[in-house]
């Protein structure tokens, strides 16, 4: 792309670099776009749909970057994609996951955890909601519904806290014309897999919300600093995808893929329930300093003498 740029006399022919195609999924261009006021109308009514939250309280809500607090000074920064702030101390942690690479989830849901213990008050009457969004771009859990949705639950099978939710929108499912589902969660999802900035503004002309989406995505496709930004994410992510593709860790690949095909329910019914556990003795640590014992017990599912040997 070239445009004339005056000097007295002269005329320079500046080149100005421009994303001619655009990958939605990269980590650069999905942050920037989803939590851009330009795009929030599309965005409220997207997790509006997922979560059942009012549009009106997503529209108003803080949309901000992810860094989470550190418990100490020697941890390394814990990042999530997106946090959107809502009233009440409710929060929603967006992950897009282009990428399948090992323990991608545990790292999501720990994050989650995290937000959640630091957001619950001294002596709280009521907890706040958490819910952790992944958008797979991969079908990990092999099935074919287009959202999944886990809640953590006992040895039983019963549900210990509504307040916490990990939902899963597995995108090719989405977009696949059997799809049943909510049209305007399959709709946006088809933004997501759009590459061309051409393409976008045929598709979605006519619909004002998104075409101020769009428009966004037009503005940051000419910016220079965003441009080095998003190729450093591509380069960043194809690294990860290569390492899995050719085989990177294979005897781990190997054996996830062979426990999904033997015994996929109780495999990933202990992978839950151990993965629980740990999570519930990190809320544990974090929570022991505002709560007395037995109200940490009662909130983590831990034992009395389990949060005791915490302390």
């Amino acid at each position: 792309m070239l445009y004339m740029k005056s000097r007295g006399d002269n005329k320079l022919k500046v080149e100005i670099k421009k994303l001619e195609n655009i990958n939605m999924l990269n980590d650069a261009m999905f942050k920037a776009v989803f939590r851009s006021v330009e795009a929030r109308k599309m965005v409220a009514t997207f997790l509006s749909r997922i979560t059942g939250i009012e549009e009106s309280i997503l529209e108003k809500a803080e949309y901000q970057g992810g860094e989470l607090v550190k418990n100490n000074i020697k941890e390394k920064g814990k990042v999530s994609d997106i946090i959107v702030k809502i009233q009440d101390d409710n929060k929603i942690i967006l992950e897009m996951n282009q990428f399948v690479s090992n323990y991608i989830f545990e790292k999501n849901m720990s994050y989650a955890f995290t937000m959640f213990a630091e957001t619950i008050p001294l002596r709280a009457k009521r907890y706040p909601y958490v819910y952790l969004i992944n958008l797979d771009n991969f079908n990990k859990f092999k099935t074919k519904e287009g959202i999944l949705h886990f809640k953590i639950r006992d040895e039983y099978g019963h549900i210990e806290t509504e307040h916490y939710q990990s939902i899963h929108l597995i995108l090719e499912n989405i977009i696949d014309e059997k799809y049943n589902g909510d049209k305007e969660i399959k709709k946006t999802v088809e933004f997501l897999k759009k590459n061309n900035l051409e393409e976008m503004k045929k598709e979605y002309g006519s619909d004002e919300k998104y075409m101020a989406a769009v428009r966004r995505v037009e503005d940051l496709s000419t910016d220079p600093n965003f441009i080095g930004y998003y190729d450093e994410k591509e380069a960043i992510q194809q690294d990860l995808d290569d390492m899995w593709e050719t085989g990177y860790d294979e005897g781990e690949k190997k054996g996830l893929e062979q426990g999904l095909t033997q015994g996929l329910k109780q495999g990933m019914k202990q992978g839950l329930e151990r993965g629980a556990h740990e999570k519930q003795i990190e809320i544990a640590k974090n929570l022991i300093k505002k709560l007395d014992i037995k109200e940490v017990s009662e909130i983590t599912g831990l034992s009395i003498e389990e949060v005791k040997k915490l302390s």
